[in-house]
């Protein structure tokens, strides 16, 4: 798990008034979740693929600043539907400006961001579309 990253997305959080609680009790295929109502998310540090973490904890993010209204507990998913996308994008948002921050146009690689943080390449859109605005450049300028 990258510290930096999960320190980045931990201080987000704190700024805005979200509880995060990493357990190491839970069985490795148990997803993270989040409580919109609560603004609590829980996150599992015994994921099988560690190098997911980062992703998940600014998915699980993205429920709760994003303004999405829920009574249920929403669980990590990476589906591309209502809910779930919309944190995934909310997620590609936290993510990006940490690796573009050192980049100049012609070292951007989508495809370096997404294995990275173990994004999955359906949405490889939505990551060329916000890097797209990020950046205010055309698509032909980055190397995908």
């Amino acid at each position: 798990m990258d510290n930096d990253v999960i320190t980045y997305l931990m201080n987000i959080a704190f700024d805005n008034k979200i509880v995060i609680n990493f357990f190491d009790n839970l069985d490795p295929d148990t997803p993270p979740g989040s409580d919109v109502e609560t603004r609590r998310i829980a996150m599992n540090s015994r994921w099988h693929n560690k190098s997911e973490i980062p992703f998940q904890l600014a998915h699980e993010l993205g429920h709760i600043l994003s303004g999405q209204q829920s009574t249920k507990i929403l669980y990590f998913t990476p589906y591309k539907y209502g809910m779930e996308l919309e944190a995934n994008e909310y997620a590609i948002k936290l993510l990006l400006p940490l690796y573009l921050a050192d980049k100049d146009t012609m070292s951007v690689n989508i495809h370096n961001f997404m294995s990275y943080f173990n994004i999955p390449y359906h949405l490889e859109d939505i990551v060329i579309k916000e890097t797209k605005s990020l950046l205010s450049r055309s698509e032909s300028d980055f190397n995908v």
